[in-house]
């Protein structure tokens, strides 16, 4: 005959009776106590907790953000803090040195990735990097990693920076006044990443302060402007709408109103510089600043 494997169900707990004739009874399910509930909740509070910074100087909260790569995290416990001589020998080791790249990028650019700190200064560092009062720079534990790795190789030749660090492609700079200027309205008319359908929706209320959200609908936009042409030839003068769900207050309706606003000399002005510096802008047709579409705004006089 043969053995089956069967299980008996009783309440809290169970019984299973092996191939071998024999019982196993399992541990039972005990309710966690105070003290295990708390470990749970403290665990939890700590990782919600790691994903910002609180600058006690600053008396407020700062996004977390790797010295190194530039990222911000994508789970808890993400970063650690690191000494700064250490991390400076790290660096050196690893060929994060701003003379390192010195003949392949201007300058100019590489200003952008330079901070103060007087042992960090020579590295290509995120202009975000946060140093403690400890003397301690934030950086991800993925990028520390590989630092410490390869700084540990035994030929010169093997020891490179990190895989994702701003010196090894990712160094572009910031964004020039002819494009930080903008607002998201006035970049969304210029922008080739997301233009045929999205929406700004804000809220506003006692609390004296404005949420929403933003939605994003993939499309090639090229010739979005020509087809908001085409789109004002057939009578629909207002296609952009800024939509105010009260109540707002005078405060709120007028920086809403700031944020939204889209002035054509600073559409067309970013449109130039893009073609100028963007190769996927070469062959663009700038339209007439007065083909450039203003926005209607639904509820500005709620």
């Amino acid at each position: 005959m043969k053995h089956s494997l069967v299980f008996c169900f009783v309440p809290l707990t169970f019984t299973l009776w092996t191939l071998h004739g024999k019982f196993s009874p399992a541990t039972m399910l005990d309710i966690p106590s105070v003290e295990e509930k708390n470990t749970i909740v403290n665990a939890f509070v700590k990782d919600l907790e790691s994903f910002t910074l609180y600058d006690e100087k600053q008396d407020n909260f700062l996004p977390v953000i790797c010295c190194v790569c530039d990222s911000m995290p994508h789970c808890p416990q993400w970063h650690q803090f690191v000494p700064v001589p250490i991390l400076a020998d790290l660096l050196k080791t690893c060929k994060l040195g701003r003379s390192t790249i010195s003949n392949i990028y201007p300058a100019k650019l590489l200003n952008d990735y330079q901070i103060e700190n007087e042992k960090l200064k020579d590295y290509i560092l995120s202009p975000s990097t946060y140093i403690n009062d400890k003397e301690e720079a934030l950086i991800c534990k993925s990028c520390l990693s590989e630092l410490e790795a390869n700084s540990k190789k035994k030929y010169k030749s093997q020891r490179y920076p990190p895989k994702e660090s701003i010196i090894n492609g990712y160094a572009i700079g910031n964004a020039p006044f002819e494009l930080s200027d903008s607002n998201n309205v006035e970049l969304t008319l210029t922008s080739r990443l997301r233009i045929y359908s999205q929406s700004w929706v804000f809220f506003a209320g006692c609390h004296q302060h404005i949420k929403g959200w933003h939605t994003l609908l993939k499309n090639q936009p090229e010739n979005h402007v020509g087809n908001l042409q085409v789109l004002q030839q057939c009578g629909m003068e207002k296609v952009i709408l800024v939509a105010l769900c009260g109540p707002f207050t005078a405060t709120q309706r007028a920086l809403t109103l700031k944020k939204t606003a889209v002035d054509p000399r600073k559409v067309i002005r970013a449109w130039e510089w893009l073609k100028a510096n963007n190769f996927r802008y070469k062959d663009d047709v700038i339209p007439h600043i007065d083909t450039i579409p203003k926005p209607q705004i639904l509820g500005e006089k709620m």
